[in-house]
């Protein structure tokens, strides 16, 4: 299938179709207004997620893919009230489950998935997925069951074989329908601040010229890779992030926040591009700076009083992964050792403080 691009910046029509980038340090779903998307590298989220299970000695997947379900249910539920509001009388025939999951598939690649293709199906009863340069299986896996659960209306199970290169994941109905009513993520839609962030906006399509500049999508593979360090970048939904770590704090006890903090900061720490900024505050403000065009939140205050960072952030993605991020940033500029403080996120920002302990 070819892919059709801006014929002015050259960005994938899809992203345009698919997110808004918006003034506030937040990206949103342009069908689903209430689900925020963030841009992460793959490898960054393989990190956590990897770091978790050697810290506690077990394979976490399991509840990696509950936490994805979730939020893949919820979102499917959502996408398909507003086309049954439209076409009711369609609704989950043979043949627009097909079209919802070939949509589904290609969500997957365009956020950078990898490879995915329907290779077998079977109407409300069985899903194979077959994905070449996988990310993350379990994510993945998660979040197709859920968007199965949503369009079959009953519970499924999830397998899969083979690795990165070459997965297949296989969905089996199992269970009556209606139990997945019950199951619903509610999710708590956060505050959201107003922000004067102004970027520079292709004159045909409006999206922000930076993501041209910044990013290389190969949407025939499902991958997107960030220009200047070759490295590959993900699009995931913030709720999706936030459903695994509330699975794990459920599964593991509020230790897994601070956990998730040290291993987001010590990925950030190893990775940061050291700006040539000599002056702190400067450098600081040069690291933070991708934060909005990420969609992880709007950095509005930041300061460098002696050893001491205080961040503001409007309209934050993740307490624990922008603590972890601050913390790395401060340590890749000010070194060891160094601790961090955060306020939690209740009216729609947050502090991140890092230190000399």
């Amino acid at each position: 299938m070819g892919v059709e691009r801006c014929g002015l910046c050259g960005l994938p029509i899809y992203v345009r179709l698919a997110a808004v980038w918006n003034d506030d340090g937040t990206i949103t779903g342009r069908f689903v207004h209430s689900t925020r998307v963030v841009q992460a590298y793959a490898d960054e989220l393989d990190y956590i997620f990897d770091g978790i299970s050697e810290r506690i000695g077990l394979d976490i997947s399991k509840i990696v893919v509950e936490g994805e379900r979730k939020a893949g249910l919820e979102f499917t539920k959502t996408l398909m009230g507003k086309v049954y509001g439209l076409a009711g009388m369609v609704a989950r025939n043979r043949l627009f489950s097909r079209l919802v999951f070939e949509f589904v598939i290609r969500a997957s690649k365009n956020a950078g998935f990898g490879d995915c293709k329907v290779v077998g199906q079977k109407h409300n009863k069985l899903l194979k997925i077959d994905v070449k340069e996988a990310f993350n299986p379990p994510v993945l896996a998660g979040n197709m069951l859920g968007s199965f659960e949503a369009f079959a209306k009953r519970p499924g199970t999830v397998r899969w074989e083979g690795d990165r290169e070459h997965v297949l994941i296989v969905i089996e109905a199992d269970g009556d329908e209606g139990r997945v009513e019950e199951e619903r993520l509610k999710p708590v839609l956060p505050v959201v601040i107003p922000g004067d962030y102004m970027v520079e906006r292709c004159r045909r399509c409006h999206m922000p010229v930076e993501l041209t500049r910044r990013y290389s999508f190969d949407l025939d593979r499902g991958i997107a890779t960030e220009v200047c360090t070759g490295r590959r970048i993900v699009t995931v939904m913030i709720d999706s992030l936030n459903a695994v770590f509330k699975e794990l704090e459920g599964e593991l006890g509020g230790e897994i926040t601070r956990m998730i903090v040290e291993l987001e900061s010590d990925y950030v720490k190893e990775h940061a591009m050291m700006p040539a900024a000599v002056d702190e505050d400067k450098a600081m403000h040069e690291l933070l700076s991708d934060l909005r065009i990420k969609g992880m939140g709007n950095p509005t205050e930041i300061s460098m009083t002696g050893d001491e960072l205080l961040v503001r952030i409007e309209n934050p993605f993740s307490e624990q992964l922008l603590a972890g991020r601050v913390l790395g940033f401060y340590r890749a500029l000010m070194g060891d050792p160094a601790d961090v403080k955060l306020t939690p996120d209740e009216e729609g920002f947050m502090f991140v403080k890092a230190f000399r302990p």
